[in-house]
């Protein structure tokens, strides 16, 4: 198992959806299944939130 970390800091859309891109591929590349749906707390602002992810095919035009 890694060593503990503080998760990076996310200021943007853009900063997190490249952290979501980051972690998928990296679950993927070690055998994780990425597939599912998970229920994610924020406790700071007691904020529960629904992680869902779905492989989808790229669509190709042309």
């Amino acid at each position: 198992m890694d060593a503990p970390h503080s998760p990076p800091t996310v200021t943007t859309e853009a900063e997190l959806v490249e952290q979501f891109n980051e972690l998928i591929e990296s679950a993927h590349r070690h055998g994780v299944d990425v597939e599912g749906a998970w229920a994610c707390r924020d406790t700071d602002a007691w904020m529960d939130y629904e992680l869902l992810v779905s492989a989808v095919r790229p669509v190709t035009f042309g």
